[in-house]
């Protein structure tokens, strides 16, 4: 994947900051098109472009994300399917103690291509992973959102792409 955990490791800053509750939305990118067996979801097609997959942690969102980064020799969630060929750009994180996955999936929902029933497995949400031709537009919708809904927002780069969405 080209993500360095050590250095990712250090930037979360400390465990304390692992274990803050919250949900976040993994940005990547897929650089050709794709077709993946995702569990009992099938066999589906994912083109190029960037994807956000929502999820939440409320035992620790920086820990969340930090374990779909892993490298797992069997896939726990739809993402560990799909992950490993993806690049991943930045994790934006919204520091929370409510329980806000599917209300940030149905604002995503509202303005990118969503894949039907990924990541929502749990809930009647259509989908938590979202398609776009670019990370940019999908970066800037996500912000938009964990602002409107009062959370604490932190950006994690993960690429020299995902610099360009920390905000000043």
């Amino acid at each position: 994947m080209g993500v360095n955990i050590q250095s990712y490791s250090e930037s979360t800053g400390g465990s304390v900051a692992n274990r803050l509750p919250g949900i976040y939305v993994l940005l990547f990118s897929l650089t050709q098109d794709e077709t993946v067996t995702v569990g009992k979801l099938g066999t589906l097609k994912f083109p190029v472009g960037g994807y956000a997959y929502v999820g939440s942690g409320m035992k620790g969102a920086e820990a969340r994300v930090r374990r779909h980064l892993r490298t797992h020799p069997r896939a726990s969630w739809h993402l560990d399917y799909l992950l490993p060929i993806g690049e991943p750009v930045a994790a934006i994180l919204g520091h929370t103690a409510g329980r806000l996955e599917c209300p940030l999936a149905q604002v995503l929902g509202h303005q990118f291509q969503v894949i039907p029933r990924f990541g929502s497995s749990d809930c009647r949400c259509s989908g938590h992973l979202f398609q776009s031709a670019d990370n940019e537009s999908l970066a800037k919708a996500t912000l938009d959102a964990l602002e409107r809904f009062g959370c604490a927002v932190k950006v994690l780069p993960l690429s020299p792409e995902g610099e360009l969405f920390t905000r000043q």
